[in-house]
């Protein structure tokens, strides 16, 4: 009997081992995968949050500084034009043009002229591709419906946009004509 009792224990214990092995070579195997991420705090806060920091650190330093450049240019400007000095006006297709359209009204354009739709409904007009929005990468055909501050790009002189509703207001940078159809 005290052999059938030692052999049992036997068989038991070594079920418990082997069974202790294979789980501890499955969850070995296993953690810090992709599936079972193992991270741990000291890794968080001696590693990777000094990293972050720095990165952040970093991109605060580029921000500011080209932030203090400008500045220092508007200063410069600021001063140059209270001291009387003429300051030379940026190019006209270097600025946009806030234009208001009414109900049929039509705006044609010379070709690189840029259009933004800002208040209001309007329709592409001209010849195909009357425009190219280049905020999407398509081509715009005429009497297609333009999207709200969207960019468009005439690539056809005379091509432009026809005001849909009673109040359309647009930016437009570039050659233009506005008139009655």
């Amino acid at each position: 009997m005290k052999n059938k009792v030692t052999t049992a224990v036997a068989i038991v214990a070594s079920i418990a081992i082997l069974s202790g092995a294979a789980l501890l070579s499955t969850a070995s195997a296993s953690s810090g995968s992709k599936d079972d991420p193992l991270i741990t705090l000291s890794y968080l806060t001696d590693v990777f949050k000094p990293q972050i920091m720095g990165e952040i650190a970093e991109a605060e330093r580029a921000f500011t500084t080209k932030f203090d450049t400008q500045l220092a240019t508007f200063k410069a400007l600021i001063e140059n034009s209270n001291s009387g000095s003429e300051q030379a006006a940026p190019e006209p297709e270097e600025l946009f043009s806030v234009v208001t359209l009414s109900r049929s009204q039509v705006l044609t354009c010379s070709v690189g002229t840029e259009v933004m739709l800002r208040v209001g409904t309007a329709t592409a007009y001209g010849s195909p591709p009357a425009l190219v929005d280049y905020t999407q990468g398509v081509a715009l055909s005429p009497s297609g419906q333009l999207v709200a501050n969207h960019m468009y790009l005439v690539t056809i002189d005379g091509n432009g946009l026809r005001g849909t509703a009673d109040l359309v207001r647009v930016l437009v940078r570039g050659d233009y004509v506005l008139k009655d159809s």
